[in-house]
């Protein structure tokens, strides 16, 4: 392919955009005359391609001529796409996609150590960590883990440390963490304590000492119902979106994970292994 085409398409796409050969030029740190010169023929240097394509909003593959589109809106792309897919598939290519992207947010610490593509999709554990957020993802045989936060703030995690503290103490109590399971993995619905006492094969009266304490940290919601011998307490599962990557996470880092581990620690100082 003669590389004149090259100075065809910035021309093409420079006048498209409005731009003057001195404003491109500035907008990517030269001359007008150099800008001149690969639209009269020349070629530009290949470490100048992708912030020209970022100016002129091409891909780097359109100023070959190999495409002549603009550069896609990622988020509609995803939405598009996702939308697209019966809803069964719709969580398996969320979680590829987090995957990726906790794979491409370590990659320029780890290209030297690993091949990529040989990892993308086998099991191991990723993480990525930067001073505004942090992605975890474990690829496991069997139950996997995906994990995204923004906002870099570490310290805004002791601020709830009475209630974390609270939380974690009640779920060590004999017999509650089975209690959550169990709540978790019934359809939701209102069940007496008696009901749940005999799904979590414990006695009545701890069953309800349990659900109180449920109820009072949020993990449960109780309903007062009136029947022909009286009021009862009928508890369901306060859906929290928390809480199921909670148990998850806590599942897994009490494990040994398989494959490749990725860790990209970019505050700062940046570390990368395997």
């Amino acid at each position: 392919m003669s590389y004149s085409i090259v100075g065809e398409q910035i021309l093409k796409y420079r006048k498209e955009k409005g731009l003057t050969q001195r404003e491109l030029g500035e907008a990517i740190g030269v001359s007008s005359s150099a800008v001149s010169q690969w639209e009269s023929g020349g070629t530009p240097d290949i470490s100048l391609l992708p912030a020209l394509s970022d100016v002129l909003g091409v891909t780097v593959d359109a100023l070959f001529g190999r495409c002549d589109t603009r550069r896609e809106d990622i988020e509609e792309t995803v939405r598009s796409t996702i939308a697209s897919l019966p809803e069964e598939k719709r969580l398996e290519l969320i979680v590829s996609l987090l995957r990726k992207t906790a794979l491409y947010g370590c990659l320029d610490k780890v290209a030297g150590l690993v091949d990529f593509h040989s990892v993308q999709d086998s099991a191991g554990e990723t993480v990525c960590i930067a001073e505004d957020g942090f992605i975890t993802a474990i690829l496991s045989g069997g139950q996997s883990f995906l994990s995204a936060a923004w906002g870099g703030d570490f310290a805004g995690l002791l601020s709830a440390g009475r209630e974390a503290a609270g939380l974690f103490g009640l779920l060590s109590s004999p017999n509650a963490l089975t209690m959550l399971i169990r709540l978790y993995g019934e359809a939701p619905r209102h069940r007496t304590a008696g009901v749940l006492a005999k799904l979590a094969g414990i006695e009545r009266g701890e069953a309800e000492e349990i659900l109180r304490q449920f109820t009072e940290h949020k993990l449960a919601e109780e309903l007062t119902l009136e029947t022909e011998e009286g009021d009862t307490a009928a508890y369901a599962v306060n859906i929290n979106g928390a809480v199921i990557p909670l148990l998850a996470a806590a599942r897994l880092a009490a494990m040994e994970t398989e494959g490749v581990r990725l860790i990209a620690d970019k505050r700062g100082r940046a570390k990368g292994g395997k």
